[in-house]
């Protein structure tokens, strides 16, 4: 700050500068790189540093097709996520529904906290994390119920059978206040309860 306020000072339209215009010289830059940081650590922590997914990408082309047209618009909002309302992505295999997914998580972490997950992997993850330390597994699962947005990315993709699997899945959606109405899609973004 003290070599953008000497810049600013040594600047022929310094006396010119009301007072609104000089705080803006004298503290946007580092606003913007805090911004930039907060963003950085959301997208890090989310699991999304690094994907080059965005929204702009998810529109019509010939190889992917989002309906209803314009839906990619309506969820770009995020109204779902101050709303508290669930959304499913359904379709075929290789119609873009991690690629959505990745875009909406990407675009939330600007506002929101955000996680990303695989459902197959974060499952037997958290199983074997309830198994070998049950205080560790309570203290994610408590996290989850302060997320603005989870993402689980192919859930039911393959069919859970082991028990341990479904019982941490239902707590999950359990701490997260999600209905489960769904019960078949490869291809989940859930958003919880009203921020």
């Amino acid at each position: 700050m003290a070599a953008t306020l000497d810049k600013v000072y040594h600047s022929e339209l310094f006396l010119d500068l009301d007072h609104l215009t000089l705080m803006s010289e004298l503290i946007g830059s580092e606003y913007a790189d805090i911004i930039s940081k907060r963003v950085n650590n959301r997208l890090r922590h989310a699991k999304l540093i690094g994907c080059p997914q965005t929204i702009e990408e998810c529109q019509y082309s010939i190889t992917r097709e989002y309906l209803p047209t314009g839906i990619t618009d309506v969820l770009s909002s995020m109204a779902f996520i101050r709303d508290g309302l669930n959304i499913c992505i359904l379709g075929p295999s290789d119609s873009g529904k991690t690629h959505l997914a990745k875009a909406l998580g990407i675009a939330a972490c600007n506002n929101y906290k955000v996680e990303y997950h695989h459902c197959e992997s974060y499952l037997e993850g958290m199983v074997s994390l309830k198994e070998t330390d049950y205080k560790k597994y309570n203290r994610k699962m408590t996290l989850f119920a302060k997320l603005d947005l989870l993402v689980l990315d192919d859930l039911l993709l393959h069919t859970i059978t082991a028990e341990r699997e479904i019982k941490v899945l239902f707590s999950v959606l359990e701490k997260m206040n999600i209905p489960v109405e769904c019960s078949t899609s490869s291809g989940w973004v859930v958003s919880p309860i009203p921020v």
